[in-house]
């Protein structure tokens, strides 16, 4: 049992013991991490004796919400677990992520259906009174008009419903990236050669993209605000997760300008950050993925 090995099983189970604190907003995309490192480095047998007082220690620490935490943890190291098995076999990094991000989509549904069978709990119900109970305080200083929180909170709640797929989408998406990305880095330094995904400036998306957004877009244009059902949900979800496919389209664009010109390699860092801050900018990535925009930059 060397120290290192010691270290990222406390690095574990404090990651563990913030889920039941305000801080686990942050540390979520964390939590993985020390998994996938824990288990890569270390046999099965070795990995379980790890394992089972991290997790002992982390439900008596947690208090009343040890049961939260430990459930929370077993969500995390379902998929950690995946990819540093992956990572053991010399998988590439796409096959890592994607094997990541399918699990942790897959028990984000699961879970969602569990919640909702078992403990009969309408999500959007209780989505409803949960803003309406927030947004009274500001109703009750005289701030809004009366009705104004019940009729704004099922406005939101109705959004966040419709929008559900894509929150899911992107969250995994991040999960599994942000764990490959510190994964990696943290495995490196262990000497362990973990699969880097291709440089920024190739990534190109696929050209038909850019039809069915043109498409989806149309369809939106058209559709009333009082249509519902399937292709209004399906329609309100792809059109966002097109424009952050895109987004990172435009981000690859800029690593290429910035190789192409040979300008230092924190500029296309630098250049990243106001893209991903003023949604727009999705557009550079469309039409660098419609046109052969990078040509004309290459003598």
């Amino acid at each position: 049992m060397s120290w290192k090995s010691i270290a990222w099983s406390t690095a574990a189970l404090l990651l563990l013991l913030t889920l039941a604190t305000p801080l686990n907003v942050m540390t979520t995309f964390l939590i993985m991490t020390p998994f996938v490192v824990l288990y890569t480095t270390l046999n099965p047998k070795t990995f379980v004796l790890h394992l089972i007082p991290i997790g002992i220690i982390a439900y008596f620490l947690s208090g009343a919400a040890g049961p939260v935490v430990i459930t929370l943890g077993f969500f995390f190291l379902v998929p950690a677990m995946a990819m540093g098995h992956l990572y053991k076999k010399g998988k590439s990094a796409r096959t890592a992520i994607t094997v990541g991000f399918v699990i942790v989509l897959a028990q984000l549904l699961l879970e969602l259906v569990l919640f909702s069978a078992l403990f009969d709990i309408n999500l959007k119900a209780e989505l409803t009174s949960m803003l309406t109970d927030n947004l009274k305080q500001l109703e009750n200083g005289d701030m809004f008009k009366t009705g104004w929180a019940a009729e704004t909170a099922k406005e939101f709640s109705n959004a966040i419903m419709t929008m559900l797929p894509m929150l899911l989408l992107v969250s995994a998406f991040l999960f599994t990236v942000v764990t490959h990305g510190l994964s990696r880095l943290s495995l490196r330094r262990a000497e362990i050669q973990a699969p880097a995904l291709p440089l920024a400036k190739i990534w190109r998306v696929p050209r038909s993209l850019v039809l069915y957004y043109l498409i989806a877009m149309v369809a939106s244009l058209v559709m009333t605000e009082e249509a519902g059902g399937y292709w209004s949900i399906v329609i309100a979800n792809l059109v966002p997760i097109l424009r952050f496919v895109f987004t990172v389209q435009a981000i690859g664009f800029f690593f290429f300008l910035a190789d192409a010109k040979k300008w230092p390699r924190a500029v296309p860092l630098l250049l990243c950050i106001p893209l991903l801050l003023f949604p727009p900018a999705y557009i550079i990535g469309l039409i660098d993925a419609a046109f052969p925009l990078r040509k004309y930059f290459v003598k």
